[in-house]
């Protein structure tokens, strides 16, 4: 008698299919696992970074110096064709010496969509110190700003220097585009070099931000009133992986108390990732409005912020 062991075709082929199901199983619960981590490190650091943001915007308002930002209405009394604007500024609450944005509309590249009216860069003038903006589209390879909109630029004088620096200077730093940026601003110099346009006696005459006709742009010229004793500070630096960024900080119409003059502030601001084409005019996911943007999900998150400050002076 002769007899011989093994498998047959069908149980050798059934054996393949069950290892090959089971490697694919775990192949994607690998992935999962692996994208599950990666998304709960995007949604820490938006959460983190922008909890300690709040609370560098809310200090900075809170020991600002003593008067509002109603104190700058008071240079459009000077002449008199000034009462219109001396009465807006004092209705607004001098809202536009306080927060300025800057909208546009961006396209996602290979799309023929564009997206209308979105912020692409502004300031926040807390009477302490300034921060100026950039929106994450400019610092995306995803998005082109449309309309000739450039990203925001400082201008200022260092030291006793009369000699005016560009932050960032187009010389050495190329093409580099800053996030958000922080300078001592007690004067809000910042937001005042968007608002006030002089006229021929020396003086502003409107109190209003004029995008188009402005002579700075995106420029904010402060080199003719502030001089900075140190350059500015970046408060969102690229860390290599996964930058932040502002897409979105403004103010309501700041309140006065009329008994304690204590000013009243309520902010809002949403920051994202750089990563994942966001898209702020949608409801909902504001994540991958695009094709080329699905594989940047993990790394995508997009988070709001409201905060409300009494501003005490010092």
């Amino acid at each position: 008698m002769h007899s011989s062991g093994g498998f047959t075709l069908i149980e050798l082929s059934l054996s393949i299919a069950f290892i090959s199901v089971l490697s694919i199983i775990v192949v994607v619960l690998i992935n999962g696992t692996i994208s599950s981590y990666n998304r709960g490190l995007t949604l820490n650091k938006i959460n983190t970074g922008g909890m300690d943001l709040v609370d560098e915007l809310r200090s900075a308002l809170q020991n600002s110096k003593d008067g509002s930002a109603l104190d700058e209405c008071d240079k459009f009394k000077e002449g008199s064709d000034d009462d219109g604007a001396y009465g807006d500024c004092v209705k607004d609450g001098g809202k536009n010496f306080v927060s300025i944005v800057r909208y546009a509309s961006v396209k996602p590249k290979g799309s023929d969509t564009a997206i209308e009216d979105v912020p692409v860069y502004g300031a926040l003038c807390t009477g302490l110190s300034s921060y100026i903006w950039n929106s994450g589209y400019f610092s995306s390879g995803d998005y082109v700003v449309e309309d000739e909109v450039k990203a925001a630029t400082l201008r200022y004088n260092s030291g006793d220097s009369s000699y005016a620096s560009v932050f960032p200077n187009p010389d050495t730093d190329g093409n580099k585009v800053f996030r958000l940026i922080k300078i001592d601003d007690e004067k809000r110099a910042v937001c005042a070099s968007q608002v006030s346009i002089d006229d021929n006696n020396g003086h502003s005459d409107r109190y209003r931000i004029d995008w188009e006709n402005g002579v700075n742009g995106s420029e904010f010229d402060i080199s003719s009133s502030l001089i900075l004793e140190s350059g500015p500070e970046e408060i969102l630096p690229s860390d290599g992986h996964n930058d932040l960024a502002v897409y979105y900080l403004d103010t309501a119409i700041p309140a006065e108390s009329k008994s304690s003059k204590d000013m009243f502030y309520s902010v809002s601001m949403v920051l994202g990732t750089v990563n994942g084409g966001i898209d702020l005019s949608k409801s909902g996911d504001f994540c991958a409005t695009y094709e080329s943007s699905l594989q940047n999900m993990d790394y995508c998150a997009v988070n709001k912020f409201n905060f409300a400050v009494q501003a005490n002076g010092v």
